[in-house]
């Protein structure tokens, strides 16, 4: 069952970041990060932005919904045959989750485009406070693909993305166990909204909502129930 008020609780976010972007005039060109645009080979652009998550209830053991920041740091290069290198960095401090992966890029016309990539993850995380001493670390696949639309001063994407736990260990003290070996995790899907922010700077705002039985950030609280779960998630970054 999805989560409406969780869901509903985040949109006033959206609406009010997105209404507080200044105006930029049509032609101005926008650096985008989301949007299936092609780039000169081996031009590159960073990007730097926020995630807030509401984990499922089930797992935080709160009637209230959490919200579970997520700092994250981007990178894309152009590479040639209308190729992207796509690189990504999350962190909560006790979970890192590493990303590196590649795209292409085929536009239809000037307005819509698509691409179709996958990327490779690497998480580990560490807990070593309040009487815990776990580890964990695991390898992940994301196959996705995705349509987006250009209105001139403003982007739209539509990207669908599977998910795939390739292995996941687990480390208590000296004991290690290796819990998850190549087994279907779920998917998730986002819609993003890129405009021109300050001169050549672009902000982005996105919704995911994934429904995954892990998502790294969660490992913290031990989930415990094997399920999938309906997750919410609020994104928002700057790109240079």
């Amino acid at each position: 069952m999805i989560h409406i008020v969780k869901i509903l609780k985040l949109l006033p976010i959206v609406i009010v970041c997105f209404l507080l972007t200044p105006y930029t005039a049509l032609g101005q060109k926008t650096k985008t990060l989301d949007f299936p645009a092609t780039m000169s080979p081996y031009d590159w652009r960073l990007s730097l932005g926020v995630s807030s998550i509401a984990m499922p209830e089930d797992i935080v053991l709160e009637t209230a919904s959490i919200r579970w920041p997520l700092i994250r740091f981007a990178a894309i290069m152009g590479l040639p045959s209308n190729f992207i290198l796509d690189t990504k960095i999350s962190t909560e401090i006790v979970t890192n989750h590493f990303e590196l992966g590649s795209r292409w890029i085929y536009e239809f016309n000037d307005k819509l485009h698509a691409d179709a990539g996958i990327d490779f993850a690497y998480f580990f995380g560490r807990l070593e406070q309040f009487e815990y001493n776990t580890k964990i670390h695991g390898w992940f696949t994301y196959p996705s693909v995705a349509l987006g639309y250009d209105f001139g001063s403003l982007t739209v994407t539509l990207r669908g993305s599977l998910s795939y736990i390739n292995s996941l260990s687990t480390i208590n003290g000296e004991v290690e166990s290796n819990s998850e070996e190549n087994r279907f995790n779920g998917f998730f899907y986002r819609v993003s909204l890129e405009q021109p922010f300050y001169k050549f700077t672009t902000i982005g705002l996105a919704f995911q909502m994934s429904y995954l039985k892990l998502y790294y950030p969660e490992w913290p609280l031990f989930p415990a129930i094997d399920r999938y779960y309906w997750i919410p998630e609020l994104q928002i970054w700057l790109t240079l």
